[in-house]
């Protein structure tokens, strides 16, 4: 059973308690995944509390095909790639520089240790900000499934729920991305 669902209810019957249980539960999630999807704090944080702000608006019309959760995760895709679609829109390109520290640190964490030279040091930043880059080049349905289950650890079957489509299709999916970013780096 869907351990989210009591909080769905609560929502029904007008209680915000069961909003507040699943943003305690979820809203970190969400903002990692808008904060990877999108690359900026501010904007991440305005689609988190937009997704939320869905999730309490349509929970009278939530029927559980899929978790909680992957519902949740879904709107939060859709609001992220509409928000880059506007963003792009109005600024004729979507901007491939902007960096969220947050997340620019933990990957430069991972790229290189503690010590490093100076040399190493901006080498990781000029990695970081190429993996972003060409993350944010990615279409939606290569984006969303690299972003939820590679980056966020978020298994394929909830991926392929909120897409609508197989497992198998998912895993497709991410192949396509990695095959993707590795040759766009490459040529870097």
């Amino acid at each position: 059973m869907d351990e989210d669902l009591p909080a769905i209810e609560r929502i029904r019957q007008g209680d915000e308690s069961g909003l507040r249980a699943l943003m305690a539960d979820h809203r970190e999630a969400v903002f990692h995944f808008t904060l990877r999807y999108c690359g900026n704090e501010a904007d991440a944080a305005e689609l988190t509390a937009e997704t939320f702000y869905r999730v309490y608006k349509n929970a009278a019309r939530y029927h559980p095909r899929a978790r909680v959760r992957t519902w949740i995760f879904t709107i939060a895709a859709n609001l992220s790639r509409d928000f880059l679609r506007r963003q792009k829109k109005r600024r004729g390109e979507v901007s491939l520089e902007s960096t969220a520290t947050g997340q620019a640190q933990r990957l430069e964490d991972t790229l290189a240790g503690p010590g490093q030279s100076p040399a190493t040091g901006a080498a990781s930043r000029e990695t970081v900000h190429a993996v972003q880059a060409a993350i944010q080049e990615l279409p939606h349905k290569l984006r969303f499934p690299l972003v939820f289950c590679v980056l966020e650890e978020n298994p394929q079957e909830e991926c392929a729920a909120a897409l609508g489509i197989s497992v198998k299709a998912v895993e497709t999916r991410i192949y396509r991305a990695r095959k993707y970013l590795r040759e766009r780096l490459e040529k870097i």
